[in-house]
């Protein structure tokens, strides 16, 4: 079976991702999947420059490379046809035919010794491809003309004004502070259980009827309704399942600790916490809105948390993955806050990846808290062997 058939399977089956991409169908969750992670060089031959990494990381890595370039897989890889029963494309991934696979090598290796001999100033994964292509196949090396100021401009002028000084703002203690109020306060942190029913909306038609309940403190139920079939995903403290028809899949331990973890940060009531390490990062406007921008940053991941500085809710989540080669970006946006029983919830969340496969937006028509929630929905049922 062909690596592109695996994965369409996989994609039917729509196993837990964890909180890498929280797509819960997507194509890195084959390797997600694999024994320990496998390696990519298992699957993919020929690879000389990103050995090490795990198949999810080398699908992510391609991607922002081909992001930055504005080109697709075909620009580097080789093609042999379409398979005649599946219409699925035929690559060669090994082959080296294609110059701008060796040329691709090569800009991979400076990237990573500019980095690694960089990092005091640069920290981790600051020089990429998008750093000099900015989504064209030649970067720019020269400024656009005529320029609108030169170097010595003003040397000759009174000294000019020195910076502003910064714009008050409030500690972060404060700014979540205000986020608890806004969101309901002490009736958030008492939200018991959520039922959420709407449509997931993603690329290539990959769209259905979705209904997430949630639980306090840890359990988690994904229903999604697609043409072909039912698919539901539980997960309960150390225990999690997926069930595809009447095919039964269990999670391990670690699988299911990662994707309720992720989950819950996208579907909770209370979607981030103030955690030891938070700093404040300064002010950005999102969609005209004044935000104040906290982070958190730790060796794999840089948290940015977005929050209207009008109103006090999360707009906007953003974790950069810094990976072995290149900095993994993904971005969920909180729109259409609505009162649920006196909480505040946002009725639309988009998430955003490197690739537009792993991206997608939920939109809930329905959503009711503290309603009675049975807790045979998280117990895997019996299936006939």
């Amino acid at each position: 079976m062909s690596h592109e058939n695996r994965v369409r399977i996989l994609i039917i089956l729509a196993v837990f991702l964890g909180a890498i991409s929280l797509t819960l169908v997507s194509r890195a969750e084959e390797a997600a999947f694999t024994p320990q992670g496998a390696q990519a060089e298992r699957t993919f031959k020929n690879l000389q420059v990103l050995k090490g990494l795990r198949e999810a990381e080398l699908y992510q890595t391609m991607n922002f490379i081909a992001v930055s370039l504005g080109e697709n897989c075909t620009f580097c890889h080789v093609t042999n046809g379409r398979d005649p029963k599946t219409n699925q494309i035929n690559w060669v991934w090994e082959s080296d035919d294609k110059p701008e696979k060796q040329t691709a090598r090569r800009m991979l290796q400076m990237v990573l010794l500019i980095n690694g001999s960089n990092k005091v100033d640069f920290g981790s994964n600051a020089v990429t491809c998008h750093t000099c292509h900015r989504g064209q196949r030649t970067p720019e090396s020269l400024p656009s003309m005529p320029v609108a100021k030169s170097g010595h401009e003003g040397l000759l002028y009174p000294a000019p004004i020195g910076p502003a000084a910064p714009r008050p703002h409030p500690s972060v203690d404060e700014i979540f502070a205000r986020y608890v109020q806004a969101i309901g306060g002490p009736k958030a942190a008492e939200t018991k259980t959520l039922v959420m029913k709407g449509t997931r909306v993603a690329s290539q038609n990959r769209n259905w009827q979705n209904e997430i309940t949630w639980s306090a403190p840890d359990k988690l139920l994904n229903v999604m309704t697609l043409p072909q079939t039912t698919i539901r995903q539980a997960a309960t403290s150390d225990k999690g399942w997926v069930l595809n028809g009447t095919k039964l899949q269990t999670l391990t331990a670690a699988q299911t600790a990662t994707a309720r973890r992720g989950l819950e940060e996208v579907f909770s009531a209370v979607k981030v916490t103030h955690v030891p390490g938070m700093q404040f990062e300064g002010m950005e406007k999102t969609d005209g809105r004044e935000m104040w921008v906290v982070m958190r940053s730790t060796p794999e991941t840089t948290f940015k948390y977005y929050f209207d500085a009008e109103t006090g809710l999360l707009r906007r989540r953003i974790a950069i993955n810094h990976g072995a080669v290149l900095p993994i970006p993904e971005q969920t946006d909180f729109e259409d806050y609505r009162d649920v029983d006196g909480v505040k919830l946002p009725f639309i969340i988009r998430r955003s990846a490197i690739d537009t496969y792993d991206s997608w937006t939920r939109t809930f028509a329905d959503i009711k808290r503290n309603v009675a929630v049975d807790d045979a929905l998280f117990v895997p049922p019996a299936v006939q062997p």
